[in-house]
């Protein structure tokens, strides 16, 4: 299968795969939890520029992260995973981007020469955004002038409504996005760590002269537990912890979230196991 480089009909944002060698130089979630807050009015600014454009339908802005490093030859892609038999959600995993169909950017980091340069991608649909050139070449130079090149990213387009919860499974270096996050193993996270930001109304005032505020809409989240790692998911075949890696949950064996085992008739092993069992088949 052909790649298509520029689904989004826009010559400013470069849909081209990314080396994973190049994706594995970026920074892991927890070197990122402070990020937001330390460039407040950077923040403030690059969510007031898509304000004033009256563009927070088409882009909000993004925290540059990863999880996991990747193989050669993959892409981080968000699929929207929807069934009869459990809660849709969004799995993230890393795939042959010549085999999955439908591939697009969804988050962008600001280039030298006024480009974005996609580093993760999704298979939701996107939107013509060719009008929007002089917008990205503006928000990236805005991104470089305040030096944050390497913080915030430009999301082309939501790809989900609502709040979503981020949860590891590491043995298939993917993660899974939930709207219902009750069934973690405490009702008492240690923290929680934003990751991207909508454009709201407000913002607008802040295009030019942005101030300490951070008052945006949170639509992305990864929750740390209390001993400050993510909650994690696993395979175990006792409850010694014993893993099945790299292979999905079989038949008669556990899973383990955070340690704690989930039960089988539960949502959350439904969502799971639907989530091992895609990342095993690609």
């Amino acid at each position: 299968m052909r790649f298509n480089v520029n689904i989004l009909n826009n010559v400013n944002l470069d849909e081209t795969p990314l080396p994973a060698s190049s994706y594995n130089e970026l920074p892991h979630i927890t070197d990122m939890k402070h990020a937001a807050s330390k460039h407040a009015r950077a923040h403030a600014q690059l969510l007031g520029l898509i304000a004033s454009h009256g563009l927070a339908q088409e882009f909000s802005i993004h925290l540059i992260h990863k999880h996991f490093d990747i193989p050669e030859g993959r892409v981080m892609v968000y699929e929207a995973v929807r069934g009869p038999n459990h809660p849709d959600f969004v799995l993230c995993s890393p795939r042959d981007p010549a085999k999955v169909e439908n591939l697009r950017g969804l988050y962008f980091r600001a280039l030298p020469e006024g480009k974005m340069a996609a580093y993760e991608y999704t298979t939701e649909p996107g939107e013509d955004m060719g009008k929007h050139t002089d917008f990205v070449a503006q928000f990236a130079q805005t991104a470089l002038a305040l030096g944050v090149q390497d913080v915030f990213a430009l999301t082309a387009k939501k790809f989900h409504s609502g709040v979503l919860t981020e949860f590891e499974i590491s043995d298939v270096i993917s993660t899974v996005l939930v709207s219902n996050p009750t069934w973690l193993p405490s009702a008492d996270p240690k923290a929680s760590t934003s990751t991207d930001w909508i454009a709201t109304p407000d913002y607008a005032a802040c295009a030019n002269a942005a101030d300490d505020r951070i008052p945006g809409i949170i639509s992305l989240k990864c929750l740390e537990t209390r001993s400050q790692g993510h909650y994690n998911v696993t395979c175990s075949s006792t409850r010694s912890g014993t893993h099945y890696e790299q292979k999905p949950a079989m038949s008669g064996s556990e899973l383990l979230l955070d340690g704690q085992p989930l039960p089988q008739d539960s949502e959350a092993f439904a969502v799971i196991s639907r989530a091992r069992a895609i990342v095993e088949a690609a």
